[in-house]
């Protein structure tokens, strides 16, 4: 690959407390890629206690922010600094991993498709289960019955919740999503600058719901099944209290952003998308 400024790839890793061993393995990752790229690790964390896996690798920088200010902040922080360097930024977890080439050809879906502006590959746990991380714009009532009602409700209203989590769709497809996870977003700096990277005022959850559909507005926001990462999943809302009011408080901020109940735009997507979902699928 030429490495020409328009080839660059810039990674930004948001860090806060996290395992080492995690970003031990993705650090081992990235540097395997052939590929121009510059990354950067901005770490939230009380102190700098991370810096020892980074320092070794001398093309990653390491960013200590000395203060918990959020994922889309912190990602802000290089997306801002990098925005005119490279076509394509990668906000990236630090509890991911992947295969040897598997950023080489998610770059070539993106010069091939240059209608997309966010970009998300199919998502395993460590076991090789899917981690289907593709979804619906949320309503309000999904989120109360996905975070908060017993077994017996979540039955009941189980062909609902169906459709929000479009289960049944097999990951192996490629299409429209309107809502694509955090944990891996490929981006096209055309598109943020167009519609503005993340809203920092959510401090930690909604913000890849935020972004993902302010893109597909003007863009093509594309899960793409035929390649794949890994992802150490954590449901941490649902084991501290704390993030549990983070989550509650995000979700606030979306619905008094986008509208409760009547939100014209979620009820269209949502429409298009399962539409394109049935006829993808009759297709295949």
């Amino acid at each position: 690959m030429d490495k020409t400024k328009a080839e660059v790839l810039t990674i930004s890793v948001v860090l806060f407390k996290n395992e080492p061993a995690h970003i031990t393995q993705l650090c081992a990752c990235l540097s395997s890629e052939d590929i121009d790229m510059q990354v950067y690790f901005i770490d939230n964390s009380p102190d700098k206690s991370l810096n020892f896996i980074v320092s070794n690798y001398s093309d990653f920088k390491y960013i200590w922010v000395g203060d918990n200010i959020g994922f889309g902040k912190g990602h802000n922080i290089i997306l801002n600094k990098v925005m005119d360097f490279g076509a394509i930024h990668l906000c990236l977890n630090p509890d991911v991993y992947f295969e040897k080439g598997v950023l080489s050809n998610l770059l070539k879906v993106m010069q091939r498709r240059s209608d997309v502006g966010l970009l998300l590959p199919r998502v395993l746990n460590p076991d090789n289960s899917d981690q289907p991380l593709y979804k619906l714009l949320p309503n309000p009532l999904q989120l109360i019955l996905r975070r908060f009602m017993p077994k017996p409700a979540k039955i009941v209203f189980s062909k609902y919740m169906s459709r929000y989590e479009l289960a049944g769709v097999s990951p192996d497809l490629v299409f429209e999503a309107p809502y694509l996870s955090g944990c891996f977003m490929l981006l096209r700096k055309d598109a943020l600058k167009e519609v503005g990277c993340f809203d920092e005022r959510f401090f930690l959850y909604f913000e890849d719901v935020d972004l993902s559909r302010r893109i597909n507005e003007k863009w093509s926001t594309l899960y793409y099944g035929e390649e794949s990462i890994y992802h150490f999943f954590q449901r941490g809302s649902y084991d501290s209290i704390d993030l549990l009011m983070h989550h509650i408080k995000s979700a606030i901020k979306y619905f008094n952003k986008y509208g409760w109940f009547f939100d014209k735009r979620r009820m269209v997507v949502n429409n298009s998308t399962i539409n394109q979902l049935k006829l993808s699928e009759t297709i295949r």
